[in-house]
């Protein structure tokens, strides 16, 4: 851990223990009497919770899942703010500690959810003047949700916000909360509202709620699992059409692993770098529907060979754009083999070329260059970087490609404004995806890759056209 990173955790703890102390001096200056089976069943609720969480996948930048925050903001409905705030720290330092988290981690998780409730309670309680969790009526509403969305907040942007700095990743405030998160908070809220209700008017059948608690985390749970199978399939079935050619073995994993590698460098977002890694795995999945004469032929392709390889970044892309889990990898995986110069697969020119289609060009050419095949052996570090400064502009994206060979001779890199990832039109639930329209290739076409020109028409190994 670096001097800045140390400074962050350091001002990051503090304000957490400023926080502590706060709820303290508010709990202790109370007037209100605090039940005792009150805050100690919502601490032990809470620390249950906190101690069943759901890890999520830190390569994929998932966040972990639990129902504490349920009984976070139950406490805010119910108890005054200082006691609220203690109960949420209280459980997440409970929970953390049975969970054997490091120390630091405890003290800044503690700090947040302090804070977090801490400001969610000082909403509640200035927009619930006419209606309370005893009396709630329609007015309680506003107030629910603003404390919900300032409990959110709070949270994410401390979490993410030190994340970051400490990573060194460009900020990126949009990327912070995905929408399956933001469906689970707004789950939380609403379990919240239920315990809270039911502990003030009818706490005789809280029992209901705890089997509702029950079948919502064991969902969360088989949801998360799912996800992880589906990607797991996903990487298996690459992996499969590598294989089919014993010379591209394992070349989709290692463009993955090389493009979330590039994306780290260029200081994207932790969704931007988890994108690029799947992107890169999932390139060449449409190659499927490419015969193994074809792939494993030594000479040229003739013109319905090489009709049937250029299709095969958009079967791949079609192949995943309908899943919510990959749809977001469509521009990247579609429109690999464009070069800024229009003379790629569909005549994309490098004003329509997406970022994230750019990188995978450049991890994907690398690793042909640097891998051997049947007519010729792997070329070295040095010349690949060599021959992709000298197409910069043509074949290669002359800003990212030079980025790109700085970080492969262990070079500073250049700071690059880059623009946000291009992301495929979302659908509404009821509305059918669009069926892909075939797309003819222009009479100019060259190869566009180091693997297009090895089994280009030219009946030349050249691996720049």
């Amino acid at each position: 851990m670096n001097r800045a990173q140390k400074t962050v955790l350091a001002i990051a703890l503090t304000i957490s223990a400023a926080a502590a102390l706060i709820a303290i001096l508010l709990a202790s200056s109370a007037d209100e009497p605090v039940s005792p089976q009150l805050w100690i069943g919502l601490l032990l609720g809470g620390a249950l919770m906190e101690l069943a969480t759901i890890p999520g996948d830190e390569e994929e930048a998932e966040h972990p899942f639990s129902l504490a925050t349920s009984f976070h903001l139950a406490a805010v409905m119910l108890l005054p703010g200082g006691w609220a705030a203690l109960i949420a720290g209280g459980a997440t330092l409970l929970g953390e500690t049975a969970r054997r988290k490091s120390p630091i981690r405890i003290a800044f998780n503690t700090g947040v959810a302090i804070t977090a409730t801490l400001a969610a309670k000082q909403v509640f309680t200035g927009l619930s003047q006419s209606a309370t969790i005893s009396d709630p009526g329609w007015g309680i509403y506003v107030p629910v949700i603003a404390m919900l969305v300032v409990y959110v907040a709070v949270t994410v942007f401390a979490v993410e916000a030190i994340s970051t700095a400490t990573t060194g990743n460009r900020w990126d405030v949009l990327s912070w909360v995905k929408r399956p998160e933001l469906v689970s908070y707004l789950m939380e809220g609403c379990l919240a509202v239920v315990l809270a209700v039911l502990i003030k008017g009818a706490p005789e059948v809280l029992a209901f709620a705890v089997i509702l608690l029950g079948a919502v985390f064991l969902s969360m749970k088989r949801h998360r699992a799912l996800r992880r199978e589906t990607r797991q399939t996903l990487k298996a079935l690459a992996g499969a059409v590598d294989a089919r050619d014993p010379y591209t073995a394992e070349h989709s994993e290692r463009v993955g692993q090389l493009a979330a590698r590039f994306a780290e460098a260029l200081q994207m977002s932790a969704k931007d770098v988890s994108d690029a890694r799947w992107a890169g795995r999932m390139h060449d999945l449409g190659k499927v529907v490419v015969d193994n004469s074809i792939l494993h032929k030594e000479g040229a392709l003739d013109e319905r060979e090489w009709e049937l390889m250029r299709s095969h970044p958009n079967v791949s892309a079609d192949l995943l754009q309908p899943l919510s889990l990959t749809s977001d990898l469509a521009p990247a995986i579609r429109y690999h083999h464009e070069r800024p110069d229009g003379l790629g697969y569909y005549g994309l020119t490098l004003e329509n070329m997406p970022v994230e289609a750019a990188i995978i060009t450049l991890a994907d050419s690398y690793d042909a260059m640097t891998t051997n095949r049947p007519y010729r052996s792997a070329m070295t570090h040095e010349a690949a970087c060599n021959r992709i400064e000298q197409c910069l502009g043509t074949q290669f994206h002359p800003v990212l490609g030079r980025a790109f060979v700085q970080m492969l001779r262990g070079e500073a890199v250049d700071p690059v404004e880059l623009p946000r990832p291009t992301r495929p039109e979302r659908r509404w639930f009821w509305q059918r995806a669009a069926v892909p329209t075939a797309i003819t290739t222009d009479e100019g076409w060259q190869p566009t890759s180091a693997i297009d020109a090895e089994k280009s028409s030219t009946g030349t190994h050249s691996l720049i056209p």
